[in-house]
């Protein structure tokens, strides 16, 4: 074995020496039984705000905040157990007894008189948690951002309601689930009825109000399970899962009537002396095998109640029903 004497091994002691007080990191050696700080460098001294005669003789643990007190012995208690290297964020006082977040290395070492020490090394890391503070701010941000474009991209935004877009994904979900399950559902199509002339005669800010009363009218009478939706312009639908068309004609002489209840500014100034919607209605299986056919069905079905004189509701597989009360 090398002495200490040896010309090699004082030049690497000489080394290590530079080496330690040239280090831009803090670096502590503390001894192994009372963790008694027995040198340390110039950058522990500035961030400890301590000089090196009021920390040397003292404990590690008298620069460590009582409630990570424990965990920093346990540490280097490890440490000098396992003479494994050990790295673990905590905190170290400073001068005026505010906590430092630190990150520290620790290992053994053997010193040129035979005995044995810890190496701490540790840096300031207020930076780095302020910085990734900053960045869990702005993915927190992005995800918000991301819902309300998320909810831009399948909402209609004068009426709040889902867009046509968002209705055919809940329509195809629906008719995959219906063809599994072999069950039925039902499209109700709705179209304001002479809306072009409420628009011209009233302006577009008026007939904006309509689409939107509309909407909460339709929303208002679906159950939780249906999906109503703007379809485009004046047109609306909404998806009835599990209910036959029967069943649909029941909910759609519901929204009839509250629109047709409901004091539409300007209203007695329609053709038919009030605002009102010509209502259409499809189901699944019988009025098509695909979810296209079945909107298909359920837009011509409109288009009859329409064609028979607007204020009415039309199955597709009748083709009439009486208008609503």
């Amino acid at each position: 074995m090398m002495s200490t004497d040896h010309p090699a091994r004082k030049c690497q002691l000489a080394n290590y020496d530079d080496l330690f007080l040239r280090l831009r990191d803090a670096a502590l050696l503390v001894g192994t039984e009372e963790f008694e700080i027995l040198d340390c460098n110039d950058v522990c001294e500035t961030l400890l705000g301590q000089s090196s005669s009021e920390l040397l003789g003292q404990s590690i643990q008298r620069w460590s905040p009582e409630p990570r007190r424990e965990e920093l012995l346990k540490t280097l208690r490890v440490t000098r157990r396992r003479y494994h290297p050990r790295e673990w964020a905590t905190e170290l006082l400073r001068r005026d007894g505010t906590p430092m977040p630190v990150r520290i290395n620790a290992c053994m070492l053997k010193l040129n008189n035979g005995q044995e020490a810890i190496q701490l090394m540790f840096r300031d890391i207020t930076d780095e948690i302020e910085a990734q503070t900053k960045i869990q701010l702005y993915i927190g941000q992005l995800e918000v951002l991301n819902k309300k474009l998320e909810a831009l991209s399948t909402t209609d935004e004068m009426t709040q309601l889902p867009n046509f877009r968002e209705f055919q994904n809940q329509l195809r979900a629906e008719h995959s689930r219906s063809s599994r399950y072999e069950s039925v559902y039902s499209i109700l199509f709705f179209d304001v009825d002479h809306f072009k002339n409420y628009n011209d005669r009233n302006g577009h800010p008026a007939g904006d109000e309509v689409l939107r009363q509309i909407a909460k009218i339709l929303r208002n009478s679906c159950r939780d399970t249906d999906f109503p939706a703007r379809y485009g312009g004046e047109e609306f639908v909404i998806l009835c899962p599990e209910v036959p068309w029967q069943k649909a004609q029941v909910v759609a002489q519901r929204v009839a009537k509250k629109i047709a209840e409901f004091a539409f500014p300007f209203g007695e100034f329609q053709p038919l002396g009030q605002v009102s919607v010509s209502i259409g209605i499809a189901s699944y299986p019988q009025d098509g095998s695909t979810a296209e056919q079945v909107l298909e069905a359920s837009d011509k079905a409109v288009y009859q109640s329409k064609k028979d004189g607007r204020n009415r509701i039309t199955a597709f597989s009748e083709h009439k029903s009486p208008p609503p009360s």
